[in-house]
């Protein structure tokens, strides 16, 4: 019977939000040391926690967007990111787009490379700081927690002075027509402009995002030089790639 008393008055205080003892007694026909016992006993489940003139719900601490997707498909992108920083060769000039896949690429290069890489990317900026034979390009802007990026329409102009020799693309979702897919205007506009600028496009993309609808499209599959995925792309994504003659190279 407490058990179950100590489960409804913690479903009550998170309904309410926030409560106060003496509604508690009253609500649930209980003395006051009754509830006293009782929110003890969920304060240090973490459930709630004491305010001035009662208790409310414990303030979950939300996880960010970009971090609840960089914990998707683990594998699969390291395995994808392994592949393309194969492609990496001494001297390159990159760009690297913002992505949870992208992300890893500093992890995989040999410490001995020597590349120019522009970028917003604040996992790539971060880690470059000790890679001496890294020429690091840091695009201009402000912090989007959305993509653990910096950008905004001054990234447009810096961006466009620059000319790559690969291109390192993501994309939130790769349409069934092969549209590739982006959920705002400004990561459409740096992300077509970055594609634009580059000699060798290489989209980094798991199989999970095939299918994926989006605001906007950036680019088609058909511009891009290669698509690298994990094992399980679908027969329609191979299909696709033979249509449009993109390389297709599968991550083990």
């Amino acid at each position: 019977m407490r058990d179950s008393r100590r489960k409804e008055i913690a479903a009550y205080i998170t309904r309410r939000g926030s409560v106060t003892m003496p509604e508690l007694c009253e609500t649930f026909h209980v003395s006051m040391n009754t509830i006293r016992a009782d929110v003890s006993f969920l304060e240090q489940t973490g459930t709630v926690e004491k305010v001035y003139g009662g208790v409310r719900a414990a303030q979950q601490q939300e996880i960010p967007l970009f971090a609840q997707r960089a914990q998707l498909h683990t594998e699969a992108k390291l395995a994808i990111v392994r592949q393309a920083a194969s492609l990496v060769n001494d001297g390159d000039t990159l760009f690297v787009d913002a992505g949870t896949t992208t992300m890893h690429l500093l992890d995989m290069l040999p410490l001995e490379i020597h590349a120019t890489i522009v970028t917003g990317n604040l996992h790539i900026i971060a880690q470059a700081y000790t890679r001496p034979n890294l020429e690091l390009i840091v695009l201009p802007g402000a912090l989007n927690r959305r993509t653990n990026s910096v950008s905004d329409v001054s990234s447009l102009e810096f961006l466009g002075r620059y000319h790559f020799g690969k291109a390192l693309m993501a994309a939130t979702g790769l349409s069934a027509d092969g549209k590739l897919n982006v959920s705002s205007y400004l990561d459409h506009e740096i992300k077509h402009l970055a594609v634009q600028q580059s000699d060798h496009r290489i989209l980094l993309c798991d199989s999970a995002k095939f299918g994926a609808a989006g605001l906007m499209s950036y680019a088609s599959l058909k511009d891009m030089d290669r698509l690298i995925t994990d094992s399980l792309c679908s027969p329609e994504l191979r299909a696709l790639c033979r249509s449009f003659g993109t390389l297709l190279e599968i991550a083990e």
